[in-house]
């Protein structure tokens, strides 16, 4: 073996001896880290269960209720149920004036206050509230259309407006009388025959009306407008435009015939009369304007004559009975002409409860309210078939129930 063979075996010897020496070294200081380690171990458990025993369950329950009340959750608005009830019960109204009723008492459970406004003219008159502190404070408001308020808004867009009345000075000038502290406030249009008929206002005491009440509201006030259009038995636009020439529509529309019998929902008229002699002017306020009829439309329209006057209060039509019994067809003739003549008259109430009121007092609401009786007879006349008007007296059974109250002699002479 020579030299530099030998260097390298004694020096391999060496470092091998050594290595050993530190491996033995090593394993003992990784035991001695391993038993120290479990003991801190041992001793952070214990310290641990030590503040584990210190804690007090009830502070922090109270922590977490209190955290809870401060934050409630958001409101989940209306449920379906909730809103197919109300359809239900707006669907029930039989008269303009029931289905406005129900409508304004369904919406006051989803808002803090609700009010029926009927645009007359210029203005939106107030008509009925619910969750007003005096609620007939409502019939002494009346709100100009041509005023930086809320109500001109849905009227002019024809969709609900939603907002907060710190924003519209002009809503809480005209809204004065009602009292209360409304933040939030809503209005929502009523259109009947593609016409604003009326407005239905809501507020809350909340910063805005929540945006899931603000629809349901939306939801019922467009579900009562189908529901009116329904019981006054309305045609489709698009109908009534395709009868006759487009000589004959100006023809008639110069007559004032074409628009009054699209809005009462009645056939085609028969030929024109000669021109009828021009009438006083239509006098503005109560009466002016409604939804079925216009007056300064039907100003131009020949009058029906009224039936000579007697000298005493009209006693109660009794009603013809048929001879026969009446077939299905038939059955729904009568029915549907009760139905008009229901809505006529509530409607004539609907726009002249002062002058119902006066009259029943002074039993004389027949020289009050002449014009509109005479034109809802027109109406009714050319809306139901003769055979049924002859051997019925439908129309003057809803002037005695719903303008007289029950009274003839109230309607006075006729």
């Amino acid at each position: 073996m020579g030299l530099e063979d030998d260097l390298k075996a004694k020096a391999l010897a060496l470092i091998s001896g050594q290595m050993a020496n530190w491996v033995v070294e090593i394993q003992r200081n990784i035991q001695e880290h391993q038993a120290n380690l479990v003991r801190t171990l041992d001793e952070l458990q214990e310290t641990v269960a030590r503040y584990d025993e210190k804690i007090n369950e009830n502070e922090v329950g109270a922590a977490m209720a209190e955290a809870v009340a401060q934050n409630p959750p958001p409101p989940s608005g209306p449920s379906y149920g909730a809103l197919k009830t109300s359809l239900s019960a707006v669907e029930k109204g039989t008269s303009l004036s029931e289905v406005l009723t129900y409508l304004v008492n369904e919406v006051s459970q989803y808002v803090d206050r609700a009010a029926m406004f009927i645009v007359k003219g210029p203005s939106a008159i107030g008509w009925y509230a619910r969750g007003v502190t005096q609620p007939e404070s409502i019939k002494q408001v009346s709100v100009p259309l041509n005023t930086d308020t809320v109500f001109r808004l849905a009227l002019n867009s024809r969709h609900a407006e939603r907002g907060f009345i710190g924003h519209s000075p002009g809503t809480a000038q005209a809204l004065a009388r009602l009292g209360g502290d409304p933040q939030g406030i809503l209005a929502v249009p009523l259109i009947l025959r593609d016409k604003v008929a009326a407005i239905l206002y809501c507020d809350s005491t909340q910063e805005e009306v929540p945006a899931p009440d603000a629809d349901v509201v939306e939801i019922l006030v467009s579900f009562a407008g189908k529901t009116i259009d329904l019981l006054t038995g309305a045609k489709p636009a698009a109908a009534t435009q395709t009868a006759g020439t487009t000589a004959e529509r100006a023809a008639a529309i110069r007559h004032g015939g074409d628009e009054i019998r699209e809005r009462a929902g009645v056939p085609p008229p028969r030929p024109a009369p000669p021109p009828p002699q021009a009438p006083p002017p239509v006098p503005d306020g109560e009466g002016a304007s409604t939804v079925m009829f216009n007056a300064a439309t039907f100003a131009q329209m020949k009058q029906a004559p009224a039936a000579p006057a007697r000298p005493a209060a009209p006693a109660a039509r009794p009603v013809t009975a048929p001879a026969r019994a009446l077939s299905p067809d038939e059955q729904k003739a009568h029915e549907d002409a009760k139905r008009f003549a229901r809505l006529v008259v509530s409607e004539i109430k609907l726009y002249n409860e002062s002058k119902v009121n006066e009259g029943r007092r002074n039993k004389d609401i027949y020289e009050r309210l002449k014009e509109d009786i005479e034109r809802g007879r027109q109406m009714y006349a050319d809306r139901v078939p003769a055979g049924v008007r002859d051997s019925t007296n439908y129309f003057f059974d809803e002037l005695v129930r719903i303008l007289a109250g029950g009274d003839p002699g109230a309607l006075g002479p006729m």
